[in-house]
């Protein structure tokens, strides 16, 4: 019987690392607090905010993050809409009223660049 279960661990173990592995996304509002600590609103949140910042560089293709890559490398107006949609349909926070500059902040520092991660 332990024979079994060990040949059976060992075929799901391998199965389980030819799987692809993909990033796990962020949460929008994560981001957007991250990146309104970086662009001077609040404070920065940290090494707690690197995986935010990770993944607005992350390339948009095969993993889903937030930064457009093309033939010729990072591609800034692929990216900007990429981020502002993601932004604003993620966090509905970030669009509201008192949010709405700070997001046109971020974008206008942010959206077509990519950031320094710590």
């Amino acid at each position: 019987m332990k024979l079994r279960a060990l040949l059976i661990t060992s075929v799901l173990g391998t199965v389980a690392s030819l799987s692809p592995v993909h990033a796990q996304a962020p949460d929008a509002c994560t981001i957007y607090n991250c990146m309104a600590g970086i662009s001077g609103y609040g404070t920065s949140g940290g090494p707690a905010c690197t995986p935010s910042l990770i993944w607005w560089n992350t390339p948009t293709d095969p993993t889903g993050g937030l930064a457009v890559y093309d033939e010729s490398g990072f591609d800034g107006l692929a990216s900007y809409p990429v981020r502002e949609t993601y932004l604003t349909v993620g966090c509905p926070q970030a669009s509201i009223a008192t949010n709405a500059a700070i997001l046109q902040s971020i974008m206008n520092q942010w959206g077509y660049a990519l950031v320094p991660v710590p």
